[in-house]
């Protein structure tokens, strides 16, 4: 079995809460532990066939998740600030962690019976964690407004200086500081670095290995200078910018 990664769109009744459903299997040969999952300012709801699913809470650095070879993921991405209040748990609390899913919602509800864990087919993964996070979605009230508007025009505007943010919220910096850890896990400011790398990593990724100049790379995804770009990638992937990229393709 070859390593695959795989997103697709969530259904209609969940597009709101959530950006996008992907699935993954791991090779034969992978030894656990031996992926790298970059921060993306999101929080997932991970199942990994035959296991329970839990919850990969906010990172702010490389995580390396204990991923059996030949396993087959299904998993849901929310929307920054869209996934508290369907967990029932101030992101802050789930900061850099895996959290099983009945720690927050109970055994009955976050452990269901059913095909996946015997097909370990994704389409059957998919068809259950669906109906699990619409089960959840009727019992919820929505997400906070102000902070997923925020975030949306940091992702955009990774490069603006906070004070503008301030301003369009017409919150106090204190204000949105904790709406942002309650909502998505941290305050704008470390939100705003991880959409900076994350608009850096996707320009990289998109430019020729031949064509790469972090120079230039680094001034258009919003950095100071390279030296910038090379200690904030360092500080959230463990890794410099060309070792990164190396790995990553």
């Amino acid at each position: 079995m070859e390593h695959t990664y795989r997103e697709i769109p969530p259904p209609a009744p969940l597009r709101e809460h959530v950006l996008c459903l992907w699935t993954e299997t791991t090779s034969d040969r992978q030894p656990p532990g031996s992926m790298r999952v970059l921060p993306d300012g999101c929080i997932d709801v991970v199942w990994t066939a035959g296991q329970s699913p839990h919850v990969a809470g906010p990172a702010t650095t490389a995580a390396f998740p204990d991923i059996p070879p030949g396993s087959t993921l299904v998993a849901a991405r929310f929307r920054p600030g869209m996934a508290a209040t369907i967990l029932g748990v101030p992101a802050h609390e789930l900061a850099d962690a895996e959290v099983p899913l009945a720690a927050l919602w109970g055994d009955r509800r976050a452990r269901p019976g059913g095909r996946f864990g015997e097909s370990r087919l994704a389409r059957d993964g998919f068809d259950e964690l669906q109906a699990l996070l619409l089960d959840r979605l009727e019992q919820v009230e929505p997400g906070d407004r102000i902070v997923t508007t925020a975030a949306g025009w940091l992702t955009r505007h990774p490069e603006a200086a906070l004070a503008h943010l301030v301003d369009r919220t017409g919150l106090s910096e204190r204000q949105l500081r904790r709406r942002f850890e309650a909502a998505i896990g941290y305050g704008p400011k470390t939100f705003q670095r991880i959409a900076r790398f994350r608009r850096w990593l996707g320009l990289a990724q998109a430019t020729p290995p031949d064509g790469r100049r972090l120079v230039d790379l680094a001034a258009e995804a919003g950095y100071a200078d390279q030296a910038h770009l090379t200690r904030e990638v360092a500080r959230l992937a463990g890794l410099p910018p060309s070792a990164l990229l190396g790995t990553s393709g």
